[in-house]
């Protein structure tokens, strides 16, 4: 069941990656849509599955950096519970883009940190049907049935409402960092981040509220700074 599955490839990072950084610590990259996918790269949970059984069990804290617009549901919670399940320290970045199923894996972290710059979308789950009307009733069903299921997931870290969580997925939010931790989706933020393309949302037309700007708190302040110099220097040259 695909869970919004956006046009993506990071071209500066591998899509996925996991490695070791010493024996106790590891580092995850996950830089692209989430479900196994013949025309972009894109990653399956038995991929993820594989690669972490792989590590060494005395990795004790592992890193995983996150940009993706997530993809299809069943892996992306697949991953999630394997990430939850392991006995590491998990710290999440979200690095630039952590949109749709991508949400929840964000929420297996430990600790998660959100970089300044950066987007966290959730939304209503969604796929395509065909049949005759038992067969769209069941797929409704299904529907409703992962709906919930998110909505425990993000319960459960946020410690809000179901109702108030069921009326943020029904209208496509985005929360930037400090909205995330308003409302507990993440931890904290750092002030360095790699920068979101904003090619990521072209000709992705199912998107219902895509920001179109990505204002940078560093820059907007540097901004004001050089202004303010520049205007100190013109008054000392009168």
């Amino acid at each position: 069941m695909p869970h919004k599955i956006l046009g993506f490839r990071a071209k500066s990072q591998k899509p996925f990656e996991i490695k070791a950084k010493s024996a106790t610590k590891a580092e995850i990259i996950i830089y692209s849509a989430i479900g196994q996918s013949y025309w972009e790269d894109s990653l399956s949970a038995k991929t993820f599955s594989d690669q972490l059984k792989a590590l060494e069990p005395t990795v004790n804290e592992i890193t995983v950096r996150l940009n993706s617009p997530g993809g299809d549901v069943f892996d992306g919670i697949a991953i999630y519970n394997r990430l939850k399940q392991h006995k590491a320290k998990i710290i999440v970045y979200i690095d630039g883009l952590a949109a749709s199923i991508a949400s929840i894996i964000a929420l297996a972290g430990d600790e998660i940190i959100m970089g300044e710059g950066a987007l966290l979308m959730i939304h209503l789950p969604w796929t395509f049907a065909m049949g005759n009307r038992t067969d769209l009733e069941n797929t409704v069903n299904r529907l409703v049935d992962v709906e919930e299921q998110l909505i425990s997931i993000y319960a459960k870290k946020t410690k809000m409402d179901r109702g108030e969580i069921r009326a943020m997925l029904e209208a496509e939010t985005w929360f930037d960092a400090d909205q995330a931790i308003e409302k507990g989706f993440v931890d904290s933020k750092v002030e360095e981040s790699l920068p979101i393309a904003a090619s990521i949302f072209e000709n992705s037309k199912w998107i219902n509220k895509a920001p179109r700007t990505f204002k940078s708190e560093t820059a907007e302040i540097t901004n004001a700074k050089t202004e303010l110099k520049k205007k100190i220097e013109e008054s000392l040259a009168r």
